[in-house]
């Protein structure tokens, strides 16, 4: 990436960061006042909009922005690591776990996880997350890879992009929500709770990864 690029990225993080973090004490600031108020002359409906609208609006506004710019740093430091993951994935058949790069950089498996998903969600149409329920496992494919080595083609770097779109973002944070829910699902697998409750609650974790890998496959489509 060109110096004037990581720059631009730069200052968006940050901005992103200080604007939920003004935003987040805005909204706490005027919250509290609001609740000492309501404590001194009870609840009415004009206090009630005004802790809606600056109070929680802002709260909730600044916690998004603050976790956009967490995001945002993270994508940007993953994607000068893309050319690396794919090599590794040319080598384990097109497909690596967060297991398998952990060992290969000596990494926690969580600084692993959070690489592939933020790759996957900088480069969506050549990386792709997949669950497998029989064993809990997480791992990520890369289909272009994978019919490369079916054409017996050689490894092929890819050009690293300028910046980081709004896209990806989006993607990351539904990427986060879908592994989060599958490793709440696996933790339900092993709970020992009746057979009938526990398949009510297995089809209800189902439908909820399900709904959140169609929302993954429709910001891609955009």
């Amino acid at each position: 990436m060109k110096l004037s690029d990581k720059l631009t990225e730069g200052a968006g993080i940050a901005l992103n960061y200080i604007g939920g973090i003004a935003s987040m004490w805005f909204g706490a600031v005027c919250t509290l006042f609001s609740l000492v108020f309501w404590g001194i002359t009870g609840m009415s409906v004009p206090l009630a909009i005004f802790i809606g609208l600056f109070g929680l609006a802002p709260l909730g506004g600044g916690a998004w922005l603050f976790r956009r710019g967490r995001i945002l740093r993270q994508l940007l430091r993953v994607k000068l690591q893309k050319n690396d993951v794919r090599r590794l994935a040319y080598q384990n058949q097109g497909r690596v776990t967060p297991g398998e790069l952990a060992q290969h950089h000596n990494w926690s498996e969580e600084r692993a996880l959070n690489i592939l998903k933020n790759l996957a969600a900088e480069d969506s149409d050549r990386i792709e997350l997949q669950l497998d329920y029989e064993s809990g496992e997480v791992y990520f494919e890369f289909p272009e890879i994978i019919q490369a080595l079916e054409a017996k083609k050689q490894y092929q770097t890819v050009p690293v992009s300028e910046s980081v779109g709004r896209k990806a973002v989006e993607i990351a944070v539904m990427l986060e929500k879908t592994i989060d829910t599958f490793h709440d699902y696996v933790e339900l697998t092993k709970e020992t709770v009746s057979a009938h409750r526990k398949e009510k609650r297995e089809e209800r974790y189902r439908a909820q990864i399900k709904h959140f890998l169609d929302e993954i496959d429709e910001l891609k489509q955009q």
